[in-house]
């Protein structure tokens, strides 16, 4: 039986990928591994689902949270000044465990925005 054949030249290209690629690809692993994370909740939750929509699922999932949590972390980051690479993690989580709830989350953020403009909130403690 005969030797494998050497991978010197494929190795060394992996590594100088990541040598160039690498501070930027921890960012992005990070996103990926919260929002696999995430996805896993409500994958759990989906009753009577099959392999590939329970793929297609998580790819979406995932996928939603590549392309928010920049966005969100950077609004954090300039809100609250909270650095951006220490809430990336749990920003994807938390948009990757949102699911399909989206629709319910903005129509309490519409709903509690009105309250606030018309000068009504849902305090129980008497105060407006």
């Amino acid at each position: 039986m005969t030797e494998p054949a050497s991978t010197t030249s494929g190795a060394s290209l992996v590594v100088a990928l990541v040598a160039l690629l690498g501070p930027a690809a921890g960012e992005y692993a990070t996103i990926l591994f919260a929002a696999l994370a995430g996805a896993l909740w409500p994958l759990s939750a989906a009753a009577g689902i099959t392999r590939a929509a329970g793929a297609l699922m998580v790819l979406r999932l995932v996928l939603t949270a590549f392309a928010l949590t920049g966005v969100i972390a950077w609004w954090v980051q300039s809100t609250w000044h909270v650095p951006a690479t220490t809430i990336l993690a749990p920003v994807a989580f938390g948009i990757s465990a949102l699911g399909d709830n989206w629709r319910s989350l903005i129509s309490a953020v519409v709903a509690r925005a009105s309250a606030l403009v018309s000068g009504h909130s849902n305090d129980t403690t008497g105060k407006t």
